[in-house]
């Protein structure tokens, strides 16, 4: 997945989290001998929505020396990344300072702007390749309002939104061979909806279950 000689300095690893973790971990282990837990150069964060405020402090994280060796490394986990933040870290992904490497690890790039996109590595985890949205879509469709809203009670659970935006943008495309222009725009009012800082996935998943196909 990366290159110890070439490593860049950002990149966004699309899959499971769990199943990214393991694997980057194990690559900064066997290469450069850093461990995650516990080292000061590594800065491991989560989040649902990343924001501004997040962007702020990672640009002041950055810019600051190594506490050991040369290298700081930043592993982020998040849902989605507002628009805002994604035009604050242009040029911190562009020209980060020297030794510093970015993983920013989500469920799909989907959640990125082309301007962001273009300033890293996307990378495409083993995991990612699991996901069935097209098949998810159709079997939604196929059934009555309880029966998606039991489809979706998983989706809601793990609150990933840009898995929910995969889903809604799969039953789209279903609609769109349907030619079911009503219900398109419908879904893609709530995938607008989606977008916002703090979305209601439950709402919002549960409204795509009750409109009539």
């Amino acid at each position: 997945m990366f290159q110890k000689e070439n490593l860049h300095h950002a990149y966004f690893i699309e899959g499971e989290k769990a199943s990214i973790l393991i694997d980057l971990e194990a690559f900064l282990s066997d290469a450069f001998q850093i461990v995650r837990q516990g080292h000061p150069d590594v800065h491991f964060a989560e989040y649902e929505s990343f924001g501004i405020d997040e962007g702020r402090e990672l640009q002041s994280a950055q810019s600051m020396k190594p506490v050991m060796g040369d290298r700081k490394i930043f592993i982020l986990i998040t849902s989605s990344i507002t628009s805002e933040a994604q035009n604050s870290l242009l040029k911190v992904f562009e020209e980060p300072t020297p030794g510093t490497h970015f993983f920013v690890i989500s469920s799909s790039q989907r959640i990125l702007l082309p301007t962001l996109r273009s300033r890293m590595v996307v990378v495409s985890h083993a995991s990612a390749q699991n996901r069935d949205e097209s098949g998810q879509a159709k079997r939604f469709l196929s059934l009555d309002p309880k029966g998606r809203l039991d489809l979706v009670a998983p989706l809601i659970e793990e609150k990933d939104k840009s898995k929910a935006e995969g889903f809604l943008q799969a039953l789209v495309t279903e609609l769109h061979v349907k030619g079911k222009p009503k219900a398109i725009k419908e879904l893609l009012l709530l995938i607008r909806y989606l977008k916002d800082r703090s979305p209601s996935l439950k709402l919002i998943l549960e409204r795509a279950a009750l409109l009539d196909f």
